[in-house]
């Protein structure tokens, strides 16, 4: 029986660690998907108030034409429906509600079980436009390595367990960018005009992009979904006033002095992510915050549009959009679940820009990472550690001389609002990085001779 040679040692160590690799991650994903399976969809029947609840109420005041923006007529019919005695403050849009009433004929609990199963598919869909996003091969080590990582991140996770909309919105999200990135516009803004119907403070961002790249019709498309809803609100039997008056109550309820999703005393312990928490802290001053954090918003999408006009306008779309929607997590009121579309950004970082050949895909040449893509993975890695869960079950048992610290309340318990911050750091720099890097190169293809100048444009 012949040895191994030498030379085909390491050749053989690399493909059997290359194997135990593989076995790793799909062991990684099977319990990923037992995680869901059995702490989310076996205890649909069991558990108690979840994000769905509210939707799920507001809808069905919606079907017998009540006035579903009433807090106090939604907790009274939440407690005959579901039997929880939580507040109920209704603020989605009468277009979510439309698409949830379907599932308002059946009672609670199987409304809750079908539901949980939609946001389980969901999640199969948006690996799947993912790995179409980022270009993978079939059984590229990277595209594994993806879909194990976005079965393990933590905001899937906490999105999934409380039923949160997000789930549903995404994959319809993916599905518009990637047949914008396929030129079929038309199509691509009538999904994302479906999707801002759905959860507007995500998908509107999406739109904002294409519509600032002059894609006409993608913002045809857009107009296309929102007509029918009109009649159906013009001819609702509550005024429109009315309604309008008690999402104004909602919003106040729920972000204004006090409230759970403010910035203020009283908001839920690690849930807000906006930075008006952290400059609340320094300066107790709500106005003034408020202004302060859209002040820095506002500088950062400055910075955006230089990176987007300066690679005119064609820098990759997993990176500008993602970038943009880690943008809008500074100032406006996002939930950690609203996090999960943001492992986009992997599309980008895994398979870097200056990655052309077929032949490079499946390689690690950490070499030719640029140190944003680098950050960018670092940063989702450490989002993907169930790190609230484990501050929300520790915190209650650690005295109040640590949690009432200034080190704990700014820089512990709002952990998560750093590494978004450095998220948005990270993309904005990758930006500003790759449009510089394509005016480099287009520069010099233009100071070359007319022959050279030609031969370049037959290869691309």
């Amino acid at each position: 029986m012949e040895s191994v040679s030498s030379a085909e040692a390491p050749a053989v160590s690399r493909a059997n660690w290359r194997l135990v690799g593989r076995v790793a991650l799909i062991l990684l994903s099977i319990l990923m998907l037992a995680d869901f399976l059995f702490r989310g969809i076996a205890l649909a029947f069991h558990s108690g108030k979840n994000d769905f609840s509210e939707p799920y109420v507001a809808a069905w005041l919606w079907r017998h034409g009540q006035n579903f923006a009433d807090s106090a007529l939604a907790t009274s019919t939440a407690v005959r429906l579901t039997g929880y005695h939580d507040v109920i403050a209704p603020v989605y849009p009468p277009s979510t509600l439309i698409a949830v009433a379907p599932l308002t004929f059946l009672p609670w609990g199987w409304a809750n079980f079908c539901w949980l199963l939609l946001l389980f598919a969901a999640i199969g869909v948006s690996i799947k436009l993912l790995l179409e996003l980022a270009d993978f091969r079939k059984w590229d080590d990277r595209a594994l390595l993806f879909a194990a990582f976005v079965l393990t991140y933590d905001p899937i996770h906490q999105a999934f367990h409380v039923g949160n909309i997000v789930l549903l919105v995404m994959p319809v999200c993916l599905a518009g960018i990637w047949l914008a990135e396929q030129r079929r516009d038309f199509a691509a803004g009538v999904v994302l005009a479906i999707a801002t119907l759905l959860k507007p403070q995500l998908a509107i961002w999406i739109l904002l992009y294409y519509a600032i790249q002059g894609r006409k019709r993608v913002v045809a498309g857009a107009v296309l979904p929102p007509i029918p809803f009109a009649p159906a609100q013009f001819w609702y039997p509550v005024a429109l006033g009315t309604i309008l008056a008690g999402y104004r109550h909602n919003y106040q309820y729920w972000y204004g002095p006090g409230g759970p999703s403010g910035f203020t005393q009283g908001a839920v312990p690690f849930h807000v992510n906006n930075i008006q928490i952290l400059l609340y802290q320094a300066w107790p001053n709500m106005r003034g915050v408020n202004l302060l954090a859209h002040g820095i918003f506002a500088c950062a999408l400055a910075i955006w549009m230089f990176a987007l006009w300066r690679g005119k306008f064609r820098l990759p779309a997993p990176l500008a959009i993602t970038a943009l929607l880690s943008l809008s997590f500074i100032s406006l009121y996002h939930s950690v679940s609203d996090t999960s579309i943001l492992v986009l950004a992997l599309c980008w970082a895994i398979r870097p820009d200056n990655e052309r050949e077929p032949s490079n895909r499946s390689s690690w040449n950490w070499s030719t990472w640029d140190w944003p893509q680098k950050l960018t993975c670092g940063v989702l890695l450490l989002m993907l550690l169930p790190g609230q869960s484990v501050l929300l079950r520790v915190a209650p048992h650690l005295s109040v001389a640590v949690t009432g610290a200034w080190w704990w309340r700014l820089l512990v318990a709002r952990y998560f609002i750093w590494l978004l911050v450095a998220l948005d750091g990270a993309l904005l720099a990758g930006m500003l990085r790759v449009s510089r890097r394509r005016t480099r190169t287009e520069s010099e293809i233009q100071h070359q001779d007319p022959g050279s100048r030609a031969d370049v444009s037959l290869a691309s």
